[in-house]
């Protein structure tokens, strides 16, 4: 199975890692990444202008009872253009999206 990723969420990733774990495993992550990505393992998705402004077109849409983030947001479209129904995620909005999330709770 294909991964892929957006440059959305490694922007998260990589913040997140450097405030909870510190700059050498940022970095170590980030080496990581890079290697997946030259292996073909894991495919970047960079997020165009056109994928920006239909996500802000779901987030407006359904935004009015929901907190989807628009990080979620662009997610999704591109999850909806490439066919993609599973997600490895804690995030349970997309569920809400409608996407099957991994791993699932257990609760």
């Amino acid at each position: 199975m294909p991964l892929y990723v957006t440059n959305f969420i490694l922007d998260e990733c990589y913040t997140l890692l450097l405030q909870n774990v510190g700059y050498a495993r940022t970095v170590a992550f980030k080496s990581t990444i890079d290697c997946m990505q030259a292996g073909r393992v894991l495919t970047i998705i960079h997020m165009s202008e056109e994928l920006e402004k239909a996500a802000w077109e779901v987030f407006e849409q359904f935004n009015q009872d929901k907190t989807w983030s628009f990080t979620d947001c662009t997610t999704k479209v591109v999850m909806d253009s490439l066919g993609i129904q599973h997600i490895f995620a804690f995030d349970h909005h997309f569920e809400q999206m409608g996407f099957i999330r991994l791993p699932t709770d257990h609760s």
